[in-house]
């Protein structure tokens, strides 16, 4: 009579660890999926890591460009921009710069550990995303530009 009671506290002592650690693992997986989240929703620019991209951009550029470039860093510095990237892979961008509004729409893809912004035209911006920061790096000949977003 004392052996089934024993096996029957084993098993619901057993159901029981199997129970936590199936919470467990549940709240450790979703935790993760917090901490990692998904590319989609809103992004700031974050102008102190943009700044310190264009520093170095500039610093690849010849001598006697390099005056210049910081001339339109520095213009651009006072820019606002906020990123939009929806769940349907549709992306926009808004900027306000000395009182200007302007709007930029287009698609995002995640691709493999990255992300790529297309503008209206056809455009790709290359985007890496660590923890809550986007950056994204657009190709042009005369160097690379580089806007670090952050996402709010």
């Amino acid at each position: 009579a004392d052996r089934p009671c024993i096996q029957g506290d084993f098993r619901e002592e057993e159901l029981m660890k199997i129970n936590k650690l199936l919470v467990c693992a549940v709240a450790v997986v979703g935790w993760g999926l917090v901490g990692c989240g998904g590319v989609e929703g809103n992004y700031k620019l974050d102008k102190d890591a943009t700044k310190k991209a264009a520093e170095a951009e500039i610093a690849k550029l010849p001598a006697d460009q390099q005056e210049m470039a910081k001339h339109f860093a520095e213009k651009d510095s006072d820019m606002d921009v906020t990123l939009g990237l929806k769940k349907d892979g549709s992306a926009s961008m808004k900027m306000t710069a000395g009182g200007e509004n302007h709007e930029e729409t287009g698609t995002w893809k995640k691709e493999g550990d990255g992300v790529t912004l297309t503008n209206g035209k056809g455009k790709p911006m290359n985007c890496t995303k660590s923890g809550s920061k986007l950056t994204c790096t657009e190709k042009h000949a005369s160097g690379d530009e580089t806007m670090v977003f952050v996402k709010s």
